[in-house]
């Protein structure tokens, strides 16, 4: 009988080894997304870490260790990120290698395992804002989603759930009965090493990758592949900038405008149409807008065009084609972005106020502006950059209706023609006032 134990114990611990080293594989590959000091979490550092975790999906790693030193940031990209950590079928750990605050806890929490450096520190999860100058806490609304998500995380990591309260709301109080710490400073929680591990926050102290590795119990003879940023990563980390959105919406809005207050398809066309391609193209590429938004927008711009250019007056389609704009470049930003897309659409709004008003009292009223910003066409009896001195005082018919620019046709011939200001509707008998190279002044005639 005691043979038959001893035999079967031998055959557990050779079937244990077995396995072990089965899972210890050499070939094991661990891909390590690497800290960026003192990273922001905003929308370019979730599609940053989507990104990443896909690639190390696609090339068939074992583990994903998520390198972090953050102050915290947007909640709504801190969700993104915690839904990308947990829809992975690559296990995530986090390494903590300094700091994990506010947005980096809750993202820290939804990982598998938190593994922590010596001196750094987790937790103060409120959400925050700044309010002339002054940082005070968010509405109830964000601090109550907050909390859920982070006891959502404890619960799915095992994790201490009134800890991670604690992070998010300070009258909870750690004691050392519940949570095998006395923590009663009614301030927001922040944890050391040392506590973390007291509270069941970080599962083990590890100062390196390999030490991680270790302790997942891989092979130290593990892949190790390093995921760092590329070269269009710092270009979309620069045009993500919320400052930059705002100056390209700015931009594409004043080449509207001057494209508007001018004859012909000129320079201001051309500049709006780039502004507004990258500015959307830099959504898409972060992933919070597919190509929805853009086609709204354009919907937009069409209706609006109609509603300038074709049908007299101004109505239902122009109004849905600035509903139609304003939804598309809303949309871009994602649903969880409402609050940025409000703050960088009105930043825009103010620009282009004063922006408008210098063009329009100062710079589109100097003497060769127009001339030197349309581009030249010469096509299908269409004349648009040659000397028409000779048209002054003549008498013609608009072809379009004129906002305060459009067509004309005078003799037979086609011509770019501006009003004074005021709005001509087409198939109107109209003069020459004016001439300045290629620029035609005209109003109604009497």
């Amino acid at each position: 009988m005691n043979n038959k134990k001893i035999f079967i114990i031998f055959i557990l611990i050779f079937i244990f080894f077995i396995l072990k080293n089965i899972y210890c594989q050499d070939n094991a590959k661990v891909y390590v997304i690497k800290k960026l000091e003192f990273q922001e979490i905003n929308r370019w550092y979730a599609a940053y870490i989507k990104k990443a975790i896909k690639k190390a999906s696609d090339e068939g790693a074992s583990l994903i260790i998520l390198e972090l030193d953050t102050p915290g940031g947007l909640l709504s990209s801190a969700l993104s990120i915690k839904n990308y950590i947990i829809e992975s079928d690559i296990p995530v750990v986090a390494y903590i290698n300094k700091n994990a605050l506010s947005a980096g806890a809750l993202i820290s929490l939804s990982c598998e395992a938190i593994y922590m450096s010596d001196g750094s520190i987790i937790g103060a999860a409120t959400p925050v804002y700044m309010k002339g100058g002054n940082i005070e806490k968010a509405s109830e609304k964000e601090i109550s989603a907050m909390r859920a998500a982070m006891r959502s995380s404890a619960e799915r990591s095992k994790k201490n759930v009134r800890a991670a309260e604690a992070m998010v709301d300070e009258t909870i109080i750690l004691t050392k009965s519940k949570d095998g710490i006395d923590l009663d400073d009614k301030t927001l929680l922040t944890l050391s090493l040392e506590e973390a591990l007291k509270v069941n926050i970080a599962d083990a102290k590890a100062n390196s990758i390999i030490e991680i590795i270790k302790l997942r119990n891989l092979s130290e003879n593990s892949t190790i592949k390093n995921l760092e940023e590329e070269k269009y990563d710092y270009i979309l980390r620069f045009l993500i900038n919320p400052a930059v959105l705002s100056a390209l919406i700015s931009i594409g809005i004043i080449g509207v405008y001057i494209e508007l207050k001018t004859p012909g398809f000129g320079i201001g066309g051309v500049i709006s149409i780039i502004a507004f391609s990258i500015f959307f193209f830099t959504q898409i590429f972060v992933g919070d807008s597919g190509f929805l938004s853009p086609a709204i927008f354009l919907l937009g711009i069409v209706l609006l065009a109609i509603e300038i250019f074709v049908i007299p007056g101004f109505g239902i389609t122009g109004i849905l084609g600035i509903l139609g704009i304003v939804a598309g470049i809303f949309m871009s930003f994602g649903i969880n972005n409402i609050a940025q897309a409000t703050f960088v659409v009105f930043i825009s709004l103010i620009v282009d106020i004063i922006l408008i008003i210098i063009l329009a009292r100062f710079i589109l009223k100097s003497k060769g502006f127009k001339s030197k910003i349309a581009l030249d066409t010469d096509t299908a009896g269409y004349y648009s950059s040659v000397s028409y001195d000779d048209l002054l005082g003549c008498e013609g018919i608009t072809d379009t209706f004129l906002r305060p620019s459009g067509n004309i046709i005078i003799n037979g011939k086609k011509y770019d023609a501006i009003t004074e200001g005021e709005f001509i509707n087409k198939g109107v008998k109209i003069k020459v006032i004016l001439v300045e190279g290629n620029k035609i002044v005209i109003k109604e005639a009497k």
